[in-house]
């Protein structure tokens, strides 16, 4: 993440003060417990090959605010592929009302994000504020592909950083919080993300898995919200993962072609953000802890990794390496147990983790018929086989937009700079790859990097 924010002119704010006034929305807050207590914000980034998920989002805030009088505020920003320019409207009352329009825009941009959320903020009705980011999501790359902004350029992608960057940013303008943030995107439950969006919100909610073409059932989440309007960030983030879960319970291969999703991938993870530094030192703790063992459970670890897999190939991942953290650790010391062998600091450090991932991942569901998502815990890590696999330079650019890999640095993961997972992983590869470092047939393995004192 970039730390330097860029700040709006003051105009921006008066402008904001102008566009309240002009929309007729008021600021007072809910004065009784059946009032609706919170404020909706949803970034639909649908210049993309997912314009008909947006619309089914739309379509089911439609269906809720038609059905719940007492609904939540809904604001909606939505960039489409199939008309040029960006709308911006509320949903009040099953009902669209137009607040602005603009010419078509880099929805990708965290410039657009920013200046969109400040609008928006500036217009929440409620102190309880929810931001959704809905787009097609790649992992650590980023969400929210664009891929009309420039002739010159097939697509570009919005790294978590200028999410992050963006969204504080813009509660810094507004002087006002959001309270839970929302990745309606695959795979975004990883490690790298969630830590990267450390300041974005203290709630996040994404899932290990596939946002199914549905998306959330925002609509379940309105009826809910009617009936309980005052809930905390977490309560909300339960309630969101509870709908999932039941909303697609169903909806398996059913035999009904237009109601089929072959297989059921409705994960989702809340987490608290507060958490998020003391399992940093925790990861950073076992990973120097396996460090010093590797001579001697090398061959372990690639076992356990594979058993750890949440989905598989062409199913989740797709194109990634989706391995569940918790599951890798505790398979790790059963297979190390199947070997006879015992290691106290390991099983220390790999305690201590859970300990205060359990503080981190606040609720976590996955489909109980979910075959593919049964290593499924709540988060994920990037942990790429080889080290010919964790150079992503020359792995379809087609998919990504442009040629990433993990230490790019314009993505800038703040997760390799403060942890030392990217030195575990070199001495993985060295470990686990038949060539030694350097000396391979084409000279490609890495350089130790030598971060910890294995002679002690």
């Amino acid at each position: 993440m970039k730390r330097e924010i860029c700040v709006f002119a003051t105009m921006l704010l008066v402008l904001l003060v102008t566009e309240i006034c002009w929309a007729g929305q008021s600021l007072d807050t809910a004065d009784s417990e059946s009032d609706p207590q919170w404020t909706f914000i949803y970034y639909l980034a649908a210049d993309n090959e997912q314009e008909f998920y947006a619309d089914n989002t739309i379509n089911q805030l439609l269906a809720g605010t038609a059905k719940v009088l007492n609904h939540p505020q809904i604001l909606v920003l939505i960039d489409r592929l199939s008309v040029p320019g960006t709308e911006m409207f509320e949903i009040a009352g099953g009902k669209i009302v137009p607040l602005a329009s603009n010419d078509e825009q880099n929805t990708a941009d965290g410039a657009v994000l920013r200046e969109y959320a400040t609008y928006a903020l500036g217009l929440a009705k409620y102190e309880n504020i929810a931001f959704v980011m809905k787009s097609e999501g790649l992992s650590w790359r980023g969400i929210g592909r664009d891929n009309t902004h420039d002739e010159q350029v097939e697509d570009q992608l919005m790294s978590n950083g200028d999410l992050a960057e963006s969204l504080a940013a813009a509660q810094s303008l507004a002087g006002k919080n959001v309270d839970i943030l929302v990745l309606e995107g695959d795979i975004m439950a990883f490690m790298e993300v969630v830590y990267e969006l450390r300041d974005a919100a203290p709630v996040l909610v994404a899932s290990q898995s596939k946002i199914q073409p549905d998306g959330l059932p925002w609509e379940m989440v309105i009826e809910d919200l009617g009936e309980t309007p005052a809930r905390s960030s977490k309560e909300l983030g339960i309630a969101i993962t509870d709908n999932h879960i039941e909303y697609y319970a169903d909806k398996g291969n059913n035999g009904i072609p237009s109601g089929d999703t072959s297989t059921n991938f409705a994960a989702l993870t809340v987490f608290d953000l507060a958490n998020i530094y003391d399992v940093r030192d925790a990861h950073m703790f076992w990973a120097a802890t396996t460090w010093l063992l590797f001579d001697d459970i090398y061959n372990i670890l690639p076992h356990a990794r594979d058993l750890a897999e949440v989905g598989g190939f062409g199913e989740v991942t797709d194109f990634d390496y989706n391995f569940d953290i918790e599951t890798f650790m505790v398979e790790s010391l059963r297979l190390i147990e199947d070997e006879d062998l015992s290691f106290p600091k390991l099983d220390e450090a790999v305690e201590a983790y859970l300990s205060e991932t359990d503080k981190l991942v606040v609720y976590e569901k996955n489909p109980a018929d979910g075959f593919k998502l049964k290593a499924a815990r709540g988060l994920s890590i990037w942990y790429p086989p080889t080290w010919v696999k964790y150079d992503t330079r020359d792995e379809s650019d087609e998919v990504f937009g442009s040629s990433m890999y993990y230490e790019d640095p314009v993505i800038d993961l703040d997760w390799i700079a403060d942890s030392n997972w990217r030195s575990y992983l070199f001495e993985y590869f060295d470990r686990a790859d038949a060539n030694l470092a350097g000396n391979g047939p084409d000279g490609d393995e890495p350089p130790k990097p030598g971060v910890f004192d294995k002679s002690k």
